[in-house]
């Protein structure tokens, strides 16, 4: 697979944005931990293999264990994941394959989990890696050895 364009070069502003939602996103207070197993999870969705190869070694930096990255794509059967992090992916999920709104009953199950706050940061966040996913998919960054 060759990469179609390089989104550092052909738009550095944009590219530059990406990166301000980004720190953002790490400075919310969120778990790094939490927060890679979503991105990890969004990535899978998506099948961004960029982003799948940036956030595994980055999720076993922050503490994700090799059984949560092993059972991640079956996460609703794996016992290896509290109610937190599984109120996380649901909405993370939800997000991801948006079809006209989120249904009332995962919000109800993030906000047992999330503070307000906390929950639009999560927003954030997966708003952030579905964003990087396409657009590295589209460009067809490959992964990064």
């Amino acid at each position: 697979m060759h990469q179609r364009f390089d989104l550092t070069t052909l738009t550095p502003a944009g590219y530059k944005a990406m990166l301000g939602v980004h720190s953002y996103v790490q400075g919310s207070g969120l778990d790094l931990g939490l927060l890679e197993l979503v991105k990890i999870r969004v990535s899978q969705l998506n099948a961004c293999a960029f982003c799948l190869a940036m956030h595994v070694p980055l999720a076993r930096q922050h503490g994700v264990s090799e059984m949560q990255l092993h059972l991640l794509a079956a996460w609703r059967e794996a016992p290896v994941f509290d109610a937190r992090v599984r109120a996380a992916l649901e909405w993370a999920e939800a997000l991801t394959h948006l079809e006209g709104e989120v249904p009332d009953a995962i919000y109800a199950q993030a906000a047992e989990q999330f503070a307000p706050k906390e929950l639009a940061d999560l927003s954030f966040a997966v708003a952030e890696i579905n964003a990087w996913n396409r657009l590295m998919v589209a460009s067809r960054t490959p992964p990064q050895a």
